[in-house]
C-alpha cells in the first residue's frame, strides 16, 4: 500500500478553497457595517446583519486561486526578487567566507564564536534575507563546529536557530510583517522599536540555551543529539584542530555583493520609516540588489538573467502559497460568510475581554502553523480574519499582528510540516524526534513569554504608531 502522505501545504490550501466554498452554502451570509476612522476601515460593533446568500461553486473556488494571485502580485514580485537577491550574494560565495573566517585557527573562545555567529544569521533573520536560504547554510556550520571541537548538531543550531532567532520575531521582515501589516492597513514595519526588543530578548535566550547544549555535550558527549549507541567521543565531537577549506579573504566583488544586500537592508528599512514604503519598493530595491550583484560578478546581461530566474526557483513555493492564501480569502468574501466567521468568532473572545482575547489569538495561530507553516502564507489566511474580529473586540491591530508574528513564528524551529526545518536536520542527520523532545520545553517558554508580553501590549493599547 501506498504510504499516507500529510499534502503539501499549497494542496492543503486548495483544500480549504474547496471547503471555504462548502462553507458558503452552509454558514448563514452576513456583513457588518464599516466606518472609515482615519486611514483605517472598522466594522462597527453590534451591526451585524445577515445578507442575501451567495454560495460559490466549483468554478469559483478554480476562479479564487487566480483572483487569489491577482491580489497578491506585487506581493509574489517581492518574494521573488528577494530571493533572487540573496541567491546572488549566495553566488559570489560572500557568507561562505565570512563563516569560514569565524573558525579558521581559533578555538579557545567558542562562546564568542558562536555569539558572532549567531547574531549575523539573527540580524540576516530579522529582516527576511535569512529564512528558506538558510538551509542551504547548514553544511558550513557542521564543518565550523566540527573544526572547533563541537557536534554537527551545534553547527545546525548556531545556523538555523540562529536565523530565527530573529526571523521569528522579525522587525523588518517582509514575508510576514509585509504581508500582515498591508492587510490590517497598518504602516509596513510599523512599531519596529518594540519588535527590536522582542529580538533582543529571543537572540538571547536561544544563545543561552544553544550554550547550555555546547557546556553539557562537552562535559559528557553522550548527551549530543547526534550519538547513537557505540559511538566514541572522536565521531560525535570533532577534533577542534581541523583545518576549514577556503578560509581565504573576502575578496572585493564578495565584499561588494554583501555590502550591497546590507545596503538594501537599510534603505528598505529606512524607507519604511520615513517614506512608508510597502511591498512594491521593497521589491524594486531587491531587485536593483540583483542587477548591481549581477554586473559587479562580471555575469553579463544574459548571467544575470539566468541567475535571477534560478534565484526565483527556491522561492516559488513560498510565492504560490501566498496566491492560494489568498483565494481562501476571496471565497470567503464573495460568500459573504467572512463577517459571520469573525461574528461567531467575537462572541466567545469578547466574553474573555481583549487582553485574554489577544493571547487566544497567539494560541490560535501557533496551531494554524502546523499547517500553513508558510509565514506569508499564514498572513494571507488567518490576518483578514483577525483585524475585524481585532476591532469587534478592542484589540489594537499592532496587536492583532503581533499576536500572528508570535503564533507563526515561535513554532517555525518544531512544526514538521515545515520544509526549513526538516531539511536542515536531515542535512545535519539529526533524529526529528530527538531534537523536538530536547527543543519543545524551550517553545513553551518561549510561548508563556509571548502571552504575558501580548497581555502587557494590550493593556498598554499598544499601536505601534
Amino acid at each position: 500500500m501506498k504510504k499516507r502522505e500529510f499534502p503539501q501545504t499549497i494542496a492543503l490550501l486548495f483544500f480549504l478553497i474547496c471547503f471555504a466554498a462548502l462553507l458558503t452554502y452552509i454558514l448563514p451570509a452576513g456583513e457588518f457595517d464599516t466606518v472609515k476612522a482615519g486611514k483605517l476601515t472598522k466594522v462597527v460593533a453590534g451591526t451585524y446583519h445577515r445578507v442575501a446568500q451567495s454560495p460559490q461553486g466549483a468554478f469559483a473556488a478554480l476562479n479564487a486561486v487566480v483572483l487569489g494571485f491577482q491580489r497578491a502580485s506585487i506581493l509574489f514580485a517581492m518574494i521573488l526578487f528577494t530571493g533572487s537577491a540573496v541567491h546572488m550574494m549566495q553566488k559570489s560565495g560572500a557568507v561562505e567566507v565570512a563563516f569560514r573566517s569565524f573558525s579558521t585557527g581559533n578555538t579557545s573562545n567558542i562562546s564568542k564564536i558562536v555569539f558572532v555567529i549567531m547574531l549575523f544569521m539573527s540580524i540576516g533573520g530579522a529582516t527576511g534575507v535569512f529564512a528558506n536560504p538558510t538551509v542551504a547554510l547548514i553544511p558550513i556550520g557542521m564543518v565550523l563546529s566540527k573544526s572547533i571541537g563541537l557536534d554537527v548538531a551545534s553547527g545546525f543550531m548556531m545556523i538555523y536557530l540562529g536565523a530565527y532567532s530573529g526571523f521569528n520575531v522579525g522587525w523588518a521582515n517582509p514575508s510576514t510583517l509585509g504581508v500582515a501589516h498591508p492587510i490590517a492597513e497598518l504602516p509596513v514595519f510599523s512599531g519596529m522599536t518594540m519588535r527590536f526588543g522582542f529580538h533582543a530578548v529571543n537572540f538571547i535566550l536561544t544563545y543561552i540555551l544553544i550554550m547550555r547544549y555546547i557546556k553539557t555535550i562537552q562535559k559528557d558527549y553522550t548527551k549530543s543529539l547526534c550519538y547513537n549507541e557505540g559511538m566514541t567521543r572522536e565521531d560525535v565531537m570533532g577534533g577542534g584542530n581541523a583545518k576549514v577549506e577556503s578560509a581565504s579573504p573576502m575578496t572585493g566583488t564578495q565584499k561588494f555583493c554583501l555590502g550591497v544586500m546590507i545596503l538594501s537592508i537599510v534603505a528598505i528599512m529606512t524607507g519604511a520609516i520615513v517614506a512608508k514604503w510597502g511591498n512594491q519598493q521593497i521589491g524594486a530595491i531587491m531587485f536593483l540588489a540583483v542587477i548591481l550583484q549581477g554586473a559587479a560578478q562580471k555575469l553579463g546581461v544574459n548571467g544575470t538573467t539566468k541567475e535571477f530566474l534560478e534565484g526565483c526557483k527556491p522561492m516559488l513555493n513560498a510565492a504560490f502559497i501566498v496566491g492560494f492564501a489568498n483565494g481562501i480569502s476571496v471565497i470567503l468574501r464573495d460568500g459573504h460568510i467572512l463577517n459571520t466567521i469573525v461574528y461567531y468568532l467575537s462572541i466567545p473572545i469578547g466574553m474573555f475581554g481583549p487582553v485574554i482575547g489577544a493571547i487566544l489569538m497567539f494560541w490560535a495561530n501557533l496551531f494554524i502553523n502546523l499547517f500553513i507553516p508558510s509565514g506569508s502564507g499564514q498572513a494571507a489566511a488567518v490576518m483578514p480574519l483577525m483585524v475585524p474580529l481585532a476591532d469587534l473586540t478592542g484589540i489594537t491591530r499592532q496587536v492583532a499582528v503581533q499576536a500572528f508574528q508570535f503564533g507563526d513564528g515561535l513554532s517555525n524551529c518544531i512544526v514538521p510540516t515545515a520544509g526549513t526545518i526538516m531539511g536542515s536536520l536531515g542535512i545535519a542527520g539529526i533524529a526529528y524526534n530527538r531534537y523536538a523532545k530536547w527543543f519543545a520545553p524551550f517553545l513553551l517558554f518561549q510561548s508563556i513569554l509571548a502571552s504575558i508580553a501580548l497581555a502587557v501590549l494590550q493593556m498598554a493599547g499598544w499601536t505601534g504608531l
